[in-house]
């Protein structure tokens, strides 16, 4: 989990216990904005409705625009143009599927050629072990069709799989239907390892990208590089489980027509879902009708306890109803469980709509363990004036509702670098243990002295002199202890957080390290590929929840690929 270290504090303030504030509103929209809400257009009407969509993003440069994609195969890889039947038409008038399917099966690298493919609602499954590239002026468009549920590229239960420069048009323009919202650009259910560099997802009758399960088996270390999700007639990316998810530089605008149309919306379905290691970079919302980003937890209570790490580091939202949502709502807790959250948006810049004047985000948290922090936040107003410090905190204060947990904080570097919590500001907040695994004695800029490494069983210990960014601390990554290895810590029982620091300073790609880490016999961090979620030479912090009801925190790292390792833990008594 990345969090962010402040250059210099100018201003923290812990907002918690605000009287109750209406979370949603009844909202007339505007004519422009109700076409949108139209479950059913005509083509006429959805090609004006495009044309105005284009109108509103203006000149803005969206991820990928300016990305030319390969214009000749890649050397070694099967051009599909060699499967389409004699006298193949190059316009996208001709449905080959089949045609299509069949090599998707037979070859592992694969490119899509120049032309625009149609397919039909049968979609194309995409298996294990494949990279497929789409060349400079491909595009897979759906033929138009009545059902309700498609995929238009379907990876299911597969791995390793790299999707370079796909174009998806999806059939919104002329959909024959007129109920159901689940049609789908790219579906990823309950597959792992999976890059998509530069997708374009367009018109899709639902979402433009979907993060699910198959077969009761959620998705793992799923990348996204670049690219786009708009005029989606439901969310740009629905999120329902993933363990592992790096988007970069995305845009997400403009996905309207059937609710809840957010650029980015997370939706698990049961108790068995899980958010964990996620990290949107960059991200650009806009002018959707419902949220920027919405989080909902409500549907992960009926079980056991969860835990939820999700980091944006400098999110843009232009002009949504609200740039954000987050609420964790108990109506479906069965029992004693906890759904705990770390959510973190990092210099986010926020622009308000004019549909919601007063109000820029929504929150609704009951639960202490469910926090969210936000960093340095810009808040524009739909005129395009920048609102001063104190009109920001005073107007995001408000929106935070009575109990909820949340850390608003300013610091004087406009673009602070990602890096650990600092101290806890409260004084029920104690340290109780923090060593820099593998190294010596060292004192970190935010105050917690580490001690040098003791309290551990097994592994061995490695060192780099490679720097390590998104940090000010780097010499806490720079050592690690690594194996099959635990730390043991003896403590009074009752509640910890536990911040464990890691950086991958020795291999060089995803799928070449991979482990686990219990807490208490608990596995809360399940195949943990770092290159994958954050590069080498990059700090990579989680933040965990423990319980201890035996006089001793124990923390269990098992390897499943290579080597498991950490860089430096703390522990803090809640």
């Amino acid at each position: 989990m990345l969090h962010v270290k402040p250059q210099k504090t100018i201003e923290i303030m812990i907002i918690t216990n605000y009287s109750a504030t209406k979370l949603l509103f009844s909202i007339c929209l505007t004519s422009s904005v109700l076409l949108f809400s139209q479950c059913k257009k005509d083509e006429a009407s959805q090609k004006e409705e495009t044309s105005q969509n284009q109108n509103l993003i203006g000149a803005l440069a969206l991820p990928g625009e300016n990305r030319i994609a390969a214009t000749t195969a890649p050397v070694g890889s099967y051009n599909i143009q060699n499967s389409l039947p004699s006298g193949y038409v190059k316009d996208g008038s001709k449905d080959y599927t089949a045609y299509i399917q069949t090599a998707l099966d037979k070859y592992s690298n694969i490119a899509f050629p120049g032309f625009p493919i149609l397919v039909n609602d049968l979609g194309l499954r995409v298996g294990s072990n494949k990279t497929i590239t789409f060349l400079d002026g491909s595009e897979i468009r759906l033929k138009g069709t009545s059902k309700s549920s498609y995929n238009i590229i379907d990876i299911r239960g597969a791995t390793n799989v790299t999707l370079i420069d796909p174009v998806i048009i999806g059939d919104r323009n002329n959909h024959s239907g007129t109920s159901g919202e689940s049609g789908v650009g790219i579906g990823i259910r309950g597959s792992s390892n999976i890059t998509l560099t530069n997708p374009k997802i367009s018109n899709c009758w639902g979402d433009g990208l979907y993060i699910g399960v198959n077969d009761n088996v959620g998705s793992k270390l799923i990348t996204v590089n670049g690219g786009f999700a708009k005029n989606n007639r439901r969310d740009g990316v629905s999120i329902i489980s993933v363990d592992g998810f790096k988007v970069d530089n995305f845009y997400a605008g403009f996905n309207a027509g059937t609710s809840p149309q957010c650029g980015i919306n997370f939706e698990p379905n049961s108790p068995k879902d899980e958010l964990k290691n996620i990290v949107f970079n960059n991200l650009v919302t806009e002018g959707n009708p419902g949220y920027g980003v919405q989080m909902g937890l409500t549907n992960m209570y009926g079980s056991g306890n969860k835990y939820i790490d999700v980091t944006f580091n400098n999110h843009v939202d232009k002009q949504s109803k609200k740039a954000m949502k987050f609420s964790a709502y108990t109506s479906k807790r069965s029992g004693s469980e906890v759904i705990s959250a770390n959510v973190i948006y990092n210099n986010p810049s926020w622009k308000q709509s004019p549909l919601t004047p007063t109000d820029i985000i929504a929150i609704a948290l009951f639960e202490q363990a469910q926090k969210l922090t936000i960093i340095t936040p810009t808040i524009i107003s739909a005129s395009g004036s920048t609102l001063s410090q104190s009109a920001s905190t005073s107007m995001l204060s408000r929106l935070f509702n009575r109990g909820s947990n949340v850390l608003l904080t300013y610091v004087s570097s406009p673009t602070p670098a990602p890096t650990p919590d600092p101290m806890p500001t409260t004084s029920t907040n104690t340290l109780v243990f923090a060593v820099n695994a593998g190294g010596s004695e060292f004192t970190a800029s935010n105050g917690i002295k580490y001690l040098s490494d003791r309290n551990y069983t097994g592994g061995k210990t490695y060192k780099t002199s490679s720097s390590i960014s998104n940090t000010s601390d780097d010499i806490l990554y720079k050592s690690e202890r690594l194996g099959n290895f635990s730390y043991n810590v003896p403590v009074s029982n009752g509640t910890y957080e536990v911040t464990v620091r890691l950086a991958e300073i020795y291999q060089s790609a995803s799928g070449r390290r991979r482990f686990d880490v219990r807490f208490e016999g608990v596995e809360q961090i399940s195949n943990l590929d770092l290159f994958a979620v954050a590069g080498r030479y990059q700090a990579y912090d989680a933040v965990k929840t423990v319980n201890v009801t035996d006089g001793n925190l124990n923390i269990q790292f098992n390897t499943d690929i290579d080597n498991a390792k950490v860089s430096a833990i703390h522990i803090i008594k809640k």
